[in-house]
């Protein structure tokens, strides 16, 4: 592995970047954090202060050309992805995004092309396949064999059933749910075949789609079940809650089962054995005591950063992140109401 530091560049400072991104990288000794872009000068300059950058910028085009990164985080409403990445992409850099990658499948199906051909690395930030209890807990079930079942649900309760997430701009899906639809498909590991779901809009007039359950069979034999809703018991969704919600996959294999919820606890059963019980904040490869490290965001940032290191293709890369928006559409095409 190449000992130089990853040199890296930020365009980002608002709340999600200081939370969850600026943390990992900022402490990884191997990664040189040089600058930081945000179109708001206060949050810039706060944000370079808290995590010791030494360059804050309003201009991404200036800091790119200055700065010279080789990898470029980019941590911004979903409406100015596509312009951010795309020219990254354009000068040869390394780009992570946060999902939802854009605002419509074409947009990363073309970031994914511009990707191949400026010869760059990428990533969406599906944390989920990161948490340190789901990759343990999947490495069990394998041990044994192949996965022949899987289960995602991302429950929530809204408290307010008209307010749209992302300000209309995407479904609820998309714009919140993309996180069990991409865990779904990485747990089950093939190519979607087949998918019928029920798509409801409880309790509320009008087209926001509030409760989604949805079938899928994969190419190598695994049978997913998905379940995103908003009118169900868990954290409410109101502006300014902290609480996590409520998120749990399942992973079934040859006589063992496992379940993982990155917030609470996690279990796994052989045979008729007796269930093993982990508390996840605790349990697996983490580096550390702090949410970051459970929920799985150091590790994908590590992730993303060994790549780059080993040139090799990252996880969840653009490409990829393509097929999980597809299935959201076909989810959506075949509900049978």
């Amino acid at each position: 592995m190449n000992n130089n530091k990853i040199r890296v560049a930020f365009i980002g400072a608002g709340k999600q970047a200081n939370w969850r991104h600026y943390p990992p990288i900022s402490s990884m000794p191997d990664v040189e954090l040089a600058a930081l872009c945000d179109f708001h000068p206060d949050k810039a300059d706060q944000t370079a202060e808290r995590w010791g950058v030494p360059k804050a910028y309003q201009d991404y085009k200036q800091m790119l050309e200055e700065v010279n990164p080789q990898a470029v985080f980019i941590i911004t409403n979903p409406k100015d992805t596509f312009e951010l990445a795309s020219y990254a992409l354009g000068q040869g850099r390394h780009v992570f995004i946060e999902k939802p990658p854009g605002l419509n499948v074409n947009q990363i199906k073309m970031l994914a092309y511009y990707a191949e051909v400026n010869k760059c690395l990428t990533m969406v930030g599906f944390q989920r396949r990161f948490v340190p209890a789901m990759t343990a807990l999947k490495a069990r079930v394998e041990e044994r064999g192949p996965i022949h079942s899987v289960s995602v649900a991302n429950l929530k309760s809204t408290g307010e059933f008209s307010r749209p997430s992302g300000s209309g701009m995407l479904d609820q899906l998309t714009s919140d749910g993309m996180h069990a639809v991409d865990n779904l498909r990485w747990l089950a590991g093939g190519d979607v075949q087949w998918v019928t779901s029920h798509v409801d809009t409880l309790y509320i007039p009008g087209p926001v789609a509030n409760n989604v359950m949805a079938q899928v069979e994969f190419s190598n034999g695994v049978v997913g079940q998905l379940h995103y809703s908003l009118v169900t018991g868990g954290a409410s969704l109101q502006p300014g809650a902290t609480a996590p919600g409520y998120f749990r996959a399942e992973i079934h294999g040859k006589n063992i089962s496992a379940s993982v919820d990155a917030d609470r606890q996690s279990t796994i059963v052989a045979d008729s054995g007796e269930h093993e019980v982990f508390d996840s904040k605790t349990f697996g490869e983490s580096a550390g005591t702090e949410p970051e490290h459970w929920l799985g965001f150091w590790h994908q940032a590590r992730h993303f950063i060994d790549c780059i290191k080993e040139s090799r293709e990252p996880s969840s890369n653009f490409a990829d992140a393509v097929k999980t928006w597809e299935l959201i559409n076909q989810i959506y095409e075949s509900s049978v109401i």
